[in-house]
């Protein structure tokens, strides 16, 4: 009975530890990543280091050497060309240089480390999972920002629409596009009747009217709101000989004003024509 009992004890302990391994796994979100030509670019440095990775950057030759156990990665930024323990590798995308960070083809970390890689292509996200992490990199453009009171988060841009959910006050948002309101000369409050920004929060996707949120940077252009709306001035306001440009003015509730000034053929004066919301593309003569 004593030796049942010894035995039993033993296949617990067991039993306890394999439970606590399976359960060390976390999870990981990082920014950072990008869309390229269709092609899912990461950060290098970022993504290795989390998976255990020594890395080195040449700054000399604007080089990478990564190692982690038997396995060394060697690359240079801006060649197709890149090194798994001295065999040659071409990637279908050069490695890069983004806001400080080396960014690599998605399928490049798979063949380094045999590490597996899916993407969501609603959220823009890429998917890694180790043996004992995930890791989640945001490769969607997205403007940070909170919310100034309890909002209800829409389907579709506007108030008709179902309610999906509910974002709390105060609560982090990311804003990864929006609806460009275009050109009003009314009251210059009537911007609050416009302007529709799309969010994700807590695993949703919706939209929420853009009045009811505080930027985090309130110079930032929302994504898909910076071209539709300087295409559109370029084409009223803007001739071929023509200059323009963009400068900070005052800033309300974390949302920026930029004046849109214009040079005419060049030379001179500049004269400022618009002030631009650049969360909405709403602009006001």
């Amino acid at each position: 009975m004593k030796k049942f009992l010894t035995v039993l004890l033993i296949i617990l302990m067991l039993s306890g530890t394999s439970w606590e391994t399976a359960s060390a796994s976390t999870t990981v979100t990082l920014d950072g990543g990008k869309v390229v030509n269709n092609r899912t670019l990461v950060p290098l440095r970022a993504i290795f280091e989390e998976l255990g990775t020594t890395v080195q950057w040449n700054q000399k030759d604007k080089t990478i050497t990564a190692k982690k156990g038997q396995t060394t990665i060697w690359l240079e930024v801006g060649s197709k060309t890149t090194k798994i323990n001295n065999k040659a590798v071409t990637i279908d995308v050069p490695a890069q240089v983004y806001n400080g960070s080396t960014l690599v083809p998605l399928r490049f970390i798979s063949e380094s480390f045999g590490v597996k890689t899916t993407w969501n292509a609603k959220e823009e996200t890429a998917i890694l999972t180790a043996d004992d992490k995930t890791i989640i990199v945001n490769a969607g453009e997205f403007d940070s920002a909170f919310a100034l009171d309890t909002i209800d988060i829409k389907s579709s841009p506007g108030e008709i629409y179902d309610t999906i959910g509910v974002i709390s006050d105060g609560a982090n948002v990311k804003v990864v596009g929006g609806v460009p309101t275009g050109y009003d000369q009314e009251d210059w409050y009537s911007y609050e009747m416009y302007g529709w920004s799309k969010i994700q929060y807590e695993g949703l996707t919706g939209w929420v009217a853009t009045h009811n949120l505080s930027f985090q940077n309130p110079y930032n252009w929302v994504p898909g709101i910076k071209d539709n709306t300087l295409n559109q001035l370029k084409k009223e306001f803007v001739g071929k000989s023509d200059k323009f440009k963009l400068v900070e003015a005052g800033a309300f509730n974390g949302v920026g004003s930029l004046e849109f000034y214009v040079q005419y053929d060049g030379v001179g004066q500049w004269y400022r024509v618009v002030s631009i919301n650049p969360k909405t593309g709403w602009y006001h003569g």
